[in-house]
């Protein structure tokens, strides 16, 4: 049986559960060049041997995902609710506010009176 887990509170979610798939891709931005026939012209040389020196000193994983980083994440509907509010501060325990629906309260909002045991719904006059 395949089982996915929610990547924000980390309920298991069966074949079949409703679940969302989230894919953010974070790139480096770059506006656009502009070469004149002075940049065509002049040596570079100097500039790649120092920017090849610069990378040199850095992790090799830091210089790659200050390019280019892609994250797939699966949520369970709570938590893709609370990723929709607000996708920059995503918090999973944000889901968890939705969890418990109050029937009764809206049943009451749409002015129908049930309790436990009646047979029938009595509706306002």
């Amino acid at each position: 049986m395949i089982v996915h887990r929610c990547d924000g509170c980390g309920k298991e979610m069966c074949k079949g559960d409703l679940r969302y798939t989230v894919k953010i891709d974070v790139r480096a931005a770059y506006d656009k060049m502009e070469i004149s026939l002075a940049d065509l012209v002049r040596d570079h040389r100097a500039e790649i041997l120092a920017l090849i020196e610069r990378m040199e000193k850095k992790d090799p994983k830091d210089l790659e995902e200050s390019v280019y980083k892609a994250f797939s994440l699966d949520l369970c509907p709570l938590c893709q609710r609370a990723y929709i509010r607000d996708p920059l501060r995503f918090h999973p325990e944000m889901g968890e506010t939705d969890m418990e629906i109050d029937i009764d309260g809206f049943l009451r909002s749409l002015g129908v009176n049930r309790k436990a045991g009646d047979d029938e719904d009595e509706l306002p006059e």
